[in-house]
C-alpha cells in the first residue's frame, strides 16, 4: 500500500498498512455511530476527534508524510465536528487536523526534497483543512438555523391544524387521503388510505360541494397543492343549517301572521254574525244541518285563532312546577276525549321532575302532540308518554306505533301549513316548536315509516 500511495510497488508491509487504514476507517464509523446512539458531552467528543486525528497522522507518516493520499482521513473528523457540535466542532476539528498535518511534516521529513516544495505542500494541506473547517462550520450553522425555523413552522402548523374547527385532509395525486387533522378524524372517522370518492358522494372534483352524512351537513372546499395533490377543508355547518331552517320557519310564521291579521277583521265580524244567526235558528227550529253548520263556524273561528297564535311570539308566564303532575293531568283529560276513547290506549310513565314553564302553553304543546300521536295510530294502537330528567333539564317523550313519517318529510314537519293528514292545517306542530323554543328548550323527532314516531321535548329544569 505504501508503494501504491508513494507510486511504488505493493509489498507485504503495504498490506499491513492497508489493514491499519481499514481499521482506522472502521474506528471512525463506529465512533460516529456510538456517539449518535449515546449522546456525549463536548469534552468526550473533542477527545474522540483528537484520537481520530492521531490515527490519521500515524497512517500519513507511514505512507509518505504530507504527500500521502490518506490525508483524506482528516476530513471525516471535520465533518463529524460540524455535525455533532456545529461551527465550534468544525473549527476544533480543522485546528486538530492542521496540527496533525504539521506534526506529520515534522516527523516524516523529506530527505533531499526541496524545502520550499515541502513547505508549500504542507501549507496547502493546512489551508485546505482550514477552508473545509470554515465551510463546514458555516454549513452546519445554516442547517441548524433552517432546522429551527422549520421546527417552529411545523409546530405552528400542527397547532393551527389541531385547533381549527374544520377538518383538513391532505390528498395525494392518486386521490388517496394520506393525512388529516384531529377534527377531520372526528368528523369523518379513520379514513386515512381511502380514496376521496369512497368518503364523499358529492362532486369531489369541484372547488366546493355539500355533503349530507347522517344528520350532519358538511361544506367541503379544496385547493390544489402543486405536484403534491390537494388539500380538502371540511366544515360542519349543521348548527348553521338548523339555524337557517329556524329563521326561515319564523319568516313563514310572520307571513302567516300578516295574512291572518289582514283576514281576521274580514272574517271574524261576518263569522260572528253568521254564528249568531245559526244559533237563533237552531233554537227556533233545531236540526242536524244547523248543528253541523254551527260546528263548522266554530272550527273556522278556531282556525283563525290558530293562525294568529302561530304568528305571534308566545307570551309566557312561567312558574316552577312539577312537570310530571302537569302531564298526568293533561293525559287524564285527553283520555276523556270522545274521538279517541276506546280507540287508542295512552300509557304514562313519570318520575318527579320540576320545570320552569308556562302551564297553559305547555298544556297546549302536550295536547297537540297527543292528538297527532292518536290520529297517526291505527285503531287499538298505543301512545306512550314519559316524563323525567333529561341531562341537566327535564324531558317529555310522546311516542306512538302509528304510520310513521318518511325521511323526506321529517325535516318539514314543523313548517307552517305542512300536514300529512286530510283536513289538517299544518299549524299544530309549528306552534309546538315555537312554544318550546320560547321556553329555551328543544324538540327532537325520530320516526320510521310503519313503525311509529317519537317526539322528545327538553326543557330547563327548576326547583318548585
Amino acid at each position: 500500500m505504501v508503494g501504491v500511495l508513494r507510486g511504488g510497488e505493493f509489498d507485504r508491509n503495504d498490506e499491513h498498512i492497508l489493514q491499519f487504514s481499514s481499521v482506522q476507517l472502521l474506528f471512525l464509523v463506529l465512533s460516529a455511530a456510538w456517539t449518535l446512539a449515546r449522546p456525549a458531552g463536548p469534552v468526550f467528543l473533542y477527545t474522540m476527534f483528537a484520537a481520530d486525528v492521531a490515527g490519521a497522522s500515524v497512517l500519513s507518516v507511514l505512507t509518505g508524510g504530507t504527500s500521502s493520499l490518506l490525508v483524506f482521513l482528516y476530513f471525516p473528523v471535520i465533518a463529524a465536528g460540524a455535525y455533532l457540535l456545529g461551527r465550534p466542532g468544525a473549527n476544533v476539528g480543522a485546528g486538530l487536523s492542521a496540527f496533525g498535518v504539521v506534526a506529520v511534516a515534522l516527523l516524516s521529513g523529506r530527505g533531499g526534497a526541496d524545502p520550499l516544495l515541502a513547505y508549500w505542500e504542507s501549507g496547502s494541506r493546512v489551508l485546505s483543512l482550514i477552508v473545509v473547517g470554515l465551510l463546514s462550520g458555516q454549513l452546519a450553522e445554516s442547517l441548524a438555523v433552517a432546522g429551527r425555523e422549520l421546527l417552529v413552522q411545523r409546530v405552528a402548523s400542527e397547532t393551527v391544524l389541531e385547533r381549527v374547527r374544520a377538518g383538513v385532509l391532505i390528498v395525494d395525486l392518486e386521490d388517496h387521503i394520506v393525512e388529516l387533522n384531529p377534527n377531520g378524524r372526528l368528523l369523518l372517522g379513520n379514513v386515512e388510505g381511502k380514496r376521496l370518492t369512497e368518503v364523499f358522494s358529492g362532486a369531489v372534483h369541484h372547488r366546493a360541494w355539500e355533503e349530507e352524512m347522517g344528520d350532519r351537513r358538511l361544506i367541503c372546499s379544496q385547493a390544489v397543492l402543486p405536484d403534491q395533490g390537494r388539500v380538502v377543508v371540511v366544515e360542519d355547518v349543521t348548527e348553521l343549517w338548523e339555524m337557517r331552517e329556524r329563521v326561515q320557519r319564523d319568516e313563514r310564521l310572520v307571513a302567516v301572521g300578516q295574512l291572518a291579521a289582514g283576514l281576521a277583521h274580514e272574517i271574524r265580524n261576518p263569522l260572528a254574525s253568521l254564528s249568531a244567526v245559526l244559533q237563533m235558528l237552531q233554537e227556533d227550529r233545531p236540526s242536524r244541518q244547523l248543528e253541523l253548520a254551527l260546528g263548522e263556524s266554530e272550527r273556522l273561528n278556531r282556525l283563525v285563532e290558530d293562525f294568529l297564535a302561530a304568528a305571534r311570539r308566545p307570551t309566557l308566564r312561567r312558574v316552577p312546577l312539577q312537570l310530571d303532575e302537569l302531564v298526568t293531568d293533561i293525559v287524564e283529560s285527553f283520555r276523556q276525549d270522545p274521538r279517541f276513547t276506546g280507540r287508542v290506549v295512552v300509557r304514562v310513565d313519570t318520575e318527579a321532575v320540576a320545570a320552569w314553564v308556562d302551564p297553559d302553553r305547555m298544556r297546549q304543546v302536550v295536547w297537540n302532540l297527543l292528538t297527532n300521536a292518536a290520529q297517526a295510530s291505527l285503531s287499538g294502537g298505543e301512545v306512550r308518554v314519559s316524563v323525567g330528567h333529561a341531562g341537566p333539564g327535564a324531558g317529555i317523550t310522546i311516542a306512538d306505533d302509528g304510520v310513521g313519517i318518511s325521511a323526506a318529510e321529517l325535516p318539514r314537519i314543523f313548517d307552517p301549513f305542512f300536514t300529512r293528514r286530510a283536513g289538517g292545517t299544518g299549524i299544530g306542530l309549528a306552534l309546538v316548536d315555537q312554544i318550546v323554543r320560547a321556553h329555551g328548550g328543544s324538540v327532537e323527532v325520530a320516526s320510521l315509516p310503519g313503525e311509529g314516531t317519537r317526539f322528545t321535548i327538553q326543557l330547563p329544569s327548576a326547583s318548585p
